[in-house]
Formats: structure tokens, C-alpha cells, sequence
């Protein structure tokens, strides 16, 4: 069946406008048979039917590879005149690292049994939302966007019919080819209620979630006069608030409600809190509060066999995953919901022994792959038309595409995104080229040359980069090239890969390799901070020196303190070269630093793992539900039968 046969792009104006709503308005007649809606916007949708929310949430997509949603709306529809009313958030910034920014625009058809019935088209009724505040760019942080306010109070009867300040949309210049939803779409059935747990001495509300949760903002209050509401969000709480205003970011959204009873249920921003705290400037009641729960459909798979503690560093871990993963995999539901290659990785592993599936981790590898990026590395998220890339994870997308061949066996979609990889490795095999037979640091335009957040490696925007070279990319880059030649050979094609790595590891080597300390300096020179327990995991993982040669370095990691440390989130590549050189002598070694790490987060109750380890330095912007510290379950799976 074909789709969109009469639908056509539309905007309620002919102007695009940054954080702007559109209301749009179309009936169908019903009697009986299969009835779907097909629709996709720029930025984010909701659909109601006959004042019902049925369905939102567009896929996070690229202007250039739209996706649209197939939805059967048969059970919400009743027989004769329905009210299909649809409201569309653009957002229209080009900074997040959650959006690329596109031309705004609706696009719906619904069939009945097959035929268009109901069409997006010049003739559809629309307006700008009252309700909604416009133009207003409130952000969050700048990596998740856009906060909002909602004025109930100025809301109408618009979703039954009421169409007052309507008119004919305007076609919008948008003709980009559609493909349907590569996913499961979400259940958002289930509402978690907040508790209040105390009120402030300034008249501020606190409520407690139990537990960190991700969803929808719903409440239901009764007021006397029209009143403000401000819910400020967070994971936890400091001198008995919530922590709002955290440096330039601003964790609220707003209500504007009328005098009586108000039910509101916000359909795009998704928030991942544990604690809402309400201020109104005048007296409310507030009936209900609390998260619609977003939740991507998944299965847990059997556990191996684990003690009583190792199943409670499970929960945290896999509970962790399962809210960071949405349209797409997030790094953390509270303060940025973006997709990196690093970050996706760590959670793509552990997926594959906790859920067991591959059609998510194969949508994102897709989704990273439609980055279009002039310079040819991959963008720092996907979907996202920030300037900024950061090189090393562009390596990192090798090893995720080679470990989901591994589990999957998907060559066919190797193949398709083939030629992606080659244009990746070519940027750095060029640069290794021109550079006598290494690769230093980037130093274009909106390159970010980090590798973890430990001292000496995180780098900054603002500083100019070092002009030699270091033992990390260069080691992440032959791991890379090794994955690519693993993957070459599996979907048929010639090997040349191997050969680079080989030749490169020669030069790393020579470059970096002190034979007195036995260890892998990060820099060719004098410097503090030059050893690192990441720079020689990953030498180690690349091959790079003999089996007594990192048997020597795997003591040294383990026992000399003056190493630069390893981040919780780069753990598994520590864990890795360990494993690779004795398995039997760091199992052990393993299992006691993931206990050591994760025992604080269970006691602490939040219900997640942490951005940070409990013995690594924990900021105020930290987040408290990271996808990439799960990695107690892949280690579990691996080292526990």
C-alpha cells in the first residue's frame, strides 16, 4: 500500500519561527473498518481524537531522511463525525544536540481500509496555539532545547470543533523521502504519582517520585484566580530543594491555569526527574502530580546466576538502560536525551545480554550513519546540526557497528551502511598520512578533542589543541581499523585494513612506548598526567605490545595510584585489556571494583546508576541515570554463568 497518495507538507503560516505551536483541525466521517493514520512533522506532534490524546512523539530525524509513524487509530475512533485534531511543536534552533534543524511542517493522511480519506492539504484548517507560548526560546540547557509554558486559561474547545481564528494552512517546502518508523513507538499508559514530601518555607511544594522516573508532566490542580505554576525538576535535592538553576541551565517549565479545575498532561517534553517542586503565586490544590511514564517496549532476558548483591547492581543497571533508551538511546533523561557514539556503545552491549534485541541498537547505528557532516567526521549526536564533533567517538561508532554484526549477524545492514565507514576512516587514514604515520589532534572548526573526563584528557573548546600527537586516538584508530577489517571480511569484500593497523601500531609503538616504566606515555614528552590507565587499556586492546609487555602493564594499572584514573564510563576498556591479558587472574579483580563502585549508588536509593562513580569527583551537573554505567551486566553475562 502506498502512503501520503493526497497528503501534502503544511504550516499554519508560511514563516518559520522558532519555538513555535500549530493547531490543526480535519472530522471523519466513521462507520466501520481498519482506520490508520500515517502523519510525520518537523519537530514533535501530538494527535487528538475527539479531544483524546491519542498519539505523539515524531522519531528523532534528519530534514533529510524523514520518518513518518503508522499508527491504527480504529479504537479511538466512534461511528459518525470525528474530531481530529493535531498540535505541532517546531522548535527551530539549530544549537541543541537533540535536533537538526529543518523547515517547519505537518504532513497526515488517514486511511480506511487502504483509502485516503482524511489529507494534510492547503484546505486544512489551522492556527498558531493559543494556549502555548511562541516564539518564547526558553532553554533547558543547551543540549536538550526547549522548556515551554502552557496557559490554560487561554485555551478553547478547538480539539471538538470550536475553530475560532482558523484558516487554510500554507504548503511548506518540504520534500524530503519518508521512512516508516524503524521502532516500536512508546507506551506512555502508566502515570507515576509524586508524593509530597514536604512544603518549603518560602510556600515551595516538594514532591518525590520514589524513584528516578522519565515522562510526561501531568497535573490536576483547582485554583481561585488565575495563577502561575513553575515545576522545577531534578534527581535530587540540595539545601531541601530542587537544584533549578544549575549554572546557565534552568530545569522548569511553566502553567498558566484559570480559576477552578485544571487537567493538563504535556505531550513533548519528556522529564527525568525523581523530585518536583511547585511554586504558584497564588494558594492551589493540587489533586494529582507526578510523570505519564514514557516506556520503549522491551523483554528482560534470564540473568546469570549472581548473588543477592550483584542482583541489586542488576536492577539499578538495567532499570538505568531501560530509561535511557526512548526514540533513541540517551546518555541521561534529565539534562541532554542525546544520542552519542560512546555513550550508545556502552548501552548497545549491555542490551544485548539484558533485552536481547537488535532493532533499536540497528535504527541508532542508522540514524548516527545519516549524519552529513561536511568534514566527514560523525557529528557529536545524532540527530543534531551543532557544529561540534568530537573525533574519538567517531571511532568509537566502529566498534559498535562491529560488536552489533557480532551479536546480530546483520550483514545486510554492514552493507548498507558500508560506505559511511569508509568515508569515516578516510578522514583519519588521511590525516595519519600526512603526518608521518599518526594522527594528531584535530584542530578544525567545532572539533572537541575528548577522551574521558579525567584529568589531562577531557580537553576543552576553548584552548587550542596540541599539535603532536597521542597515544589514545592513535590507539583508538588501529582498534577502529581492526573492527573495519573484521567487518570488511564478513560482508565479502577485500581486506586493507589490517595492514594499516599493523603499521600503525609500529608507529605507536615507537612513539609512545617507555621501555623503563614500562608503560604507554599519553604525549611524546615530559608532562604531568602522561600516564593513563585508558591510554594503556587501549594500547593493550590495539595489540600494540607482547603478552609480557602488557601482562606487565596490567599489574601497573592495577596497583601504581599515580596513573591518571579511569572514568566509570571508559571502565570497560580497563576491564577489557585485563580480561585479554589473564581472564582467570582479574575476574575476581572485576567483580570487586563493580561492587566497590556501585554499592553507594544502590544504598543511595535513587533506583540508577550514576554518570560518575561514587569515587569519582560527582558535580552538581551531574547526572544520576547514565545508560553508559551499566556495564555491570555485560560483565555479569560475560563472567558469571
Amino acid at each position: 500500500m502506498s502512503i501520503f497518495e493526497k497528503a501534502k507538507w503544511i504550516w499554519h503560516t508560511n514563516e518559520d519561527t522558532p519555538d513555535d505551536y500549530g493547531e490543526f483541525y480535519s472530522t471523519l466521517d466513521y462507520a466501520v473498518g481498519d482506520a490508520e493514520l500515517f502523519i510525520a512533522a518537523d519537530s514533535n506532534y501530538a494527535v487528538y481524537i475527539n479531544g483524546s490524546l491519542c498519539a505523539c512523539g515524531q522519531y528523532a530525524d534528519f530534514p533529510h531522511d524523514k520518518v513518518y509513524d503508522k499508527i491504527n487509530i480504529t479504537d479511538s475512533l466512534t461511528k459518525g463525525k470525528n474530531h481530529i485534531a493535531i498540535l505541532v511543536w517546531y522548535y527551530g534552533i539549530g544549537t541543541t544536540l537533540v535536533y537538526y534543524k529543518g523547515k517547519a511542517g505537518l504532513c497526515y493522511e488517514i486511511k480506511l481500509d487502504g483509502k485516503a480519506e482524511v489529507y494534510s492539504s492547503e484546505k486544512t484548517l489551522s492556527r498558531r496555539s493559543r494556549a502555548y507560548e511562541c516564539g518564547r526560546k526558553k532553554s533547558i540547557t543547551t543540549q536538550l532545547g526547549l522548556s515551554f509554558h502552557y496557559d490554560a486559561s487561554c485555551e478553547d474547545d478547538w480539539k471538538s470543533g470550536e475553530l475560532d481564528g482558523f484558516s487554510e494552512s500554507f504548503l511548506a517546502d518540504i520534500s524530503a523521502p519518508l521512512r516508516e518508523r524503524p521502532i516500536k513507538r512508546l507506551d506512555f499508559s502508566n502515570f507515576k504519582e509524586a508524593k509530597l514530601l514536604k512544603t518549603l518555607e518560602n510556600g515551595h511544594i516538594l514532591f518525590d517520585l520514589g524513584i528516578n522516573t522519565v515522562g510526561f508532566w501531568e497535573i490536576e490542580l483547582e485554583a481561585d484566580r488565575k495563577t502561575h505554576v513553575t515545576l522545577s525538576y531534578g534527581e535530587h535535592i540540595m539545601d531541601g530543594y530542587v537544584r533549578q538553576i544549575i549554572d546557565n541551565r534552568d530545569f522548569s517549565v511553566e502553567l498558566t491555569v484559570g480559576d477552578g479545575n485544571t487537567e493538563y498532561l504535556n505531550p513533548f517534553r519528556r522529564l527525568g526527574a525523581r523530585y518536583l517542586e511547585i511554586w504558584t503565586d497564588f494558594p492551589v490544590k493540587i489533586k494529582k502530580i507526578g510523570l505519564r511514564e514514557t516506556v520503549y517496549p522491551l523483554t528482560s532476558l534470564p540473568r546469570p546466576t549472581l548473588t543477592e548483591k550483584e542482583n541489586e547492581i542488576y536492577d539499578i543497571c538495567e532499570r538505568s538502560l531501560k530509561l535511557c533508551m526512548h526514540e533513541h538511546y540517551e546518555d541521561c533523561p534529565w539534562r541532554e536525551q542525546a544520542l552519542y557514539c560512546m555513550d550508545s556503545r556502552n548501552q548497545m552491549l549491555c542490551g544485548y545480554y539484558a533485552f536481547g534485541e537488535f532493532e533499536f541498537p540497528r535504527a541508532c547505528l542508522k540514524l548516527i550513519a545519516s549524519d552529513n557532516r561536511p568534514d566527514g567526521l560523525l557529528n557529536i549526536c545524532a540527530p543534531s546540526s551543532s557544529i561540534l564533533a568530537i573525533p574519538s567517538f567517531s571511532l568509537h561508532y566502529f566498534i559498535e557497528c562491529a560488536e552489533y554484526l557480532l551479536y546480530s549477524k546483520d550483514k545486510q545492514f554492514i552493507s548498507e551502511i558500508y560506505p559511511k565507514l569508509v568515508s569515516i576512516i578516510e578522514v583519519f587514514l588521511k590525516k595519519m598520512e600526512e603526518n608521518g604515520g599518526l594522527v594528531p589532534p584535530f584542530k578544525e572548526k567545532g572539533c572537541w578533542n575528548f577522551y574521558e573526563w579525567s584529568q589531562g584528557l577531557s580537553s576543552s573548546l576553548h584552548n587550542e589543541p596540541p599539535s603532536y600527537p597521542d597515544v589514545l586516538l592513535n590507539s583508538l584508530l588501529s582498534i577502529a581499523l581492526q573492527k573495519m577489517a573484521y567487518m570488511t571480511k564478513e560482508i565479502g569484500l577485500s581486506d586493507i585494513y589490517t595492514q594499516k593497523a599493523d603499521a600503525l601500531n609500529k608507529n605507536i609503538k615507537a612513539k609512545f612506548y617507555d621501555k623503563e616504566a614500562g608503560l604507554f606515555k599519553n604525549w611524546d614528552m615530559v608532562a604531568e598526567y602522561n600516564y593513563s590507565v585508558l591510554g594503556n587499556s587501549l594500547a593493550i586492546l590495539a595489540g600494540i605490545v607482547s603478552d609480557e609487555e602488557a601482562a606487565q602493564i596490567a599489574q601497573k594499572m592495577c596497583e601504581d595510584k599515580s596513573l591518571t584514573p579511569i572514568s566509570l564510563s571508559m571502565r570497560c576498556f580497563f576491564n577489557d585489556a585485563l580480561l585479554k591479558v589473564d581472564r582467570e587472574k582479574y575476574t575476581n579483580f572485576i567483580f570487586e571494583s563493580i561492587e566497590h563502585e556501585y554499592r553507594p549508588m544502590v544504598e543511595a536509593g535513587i533506583g540508577t546508576v550514576w554518570e560518575h562513580g561514587s569515587s569519582e569527583k560527582t558535580t552538581k551537573a551531574s547526572s544520576l541515570c547514565h545508560g553508559w554505567s551499566a556495564l555491570p551486566i555485560y560483565y555479569y553475562h560475560l563472567l558469571r554463568k
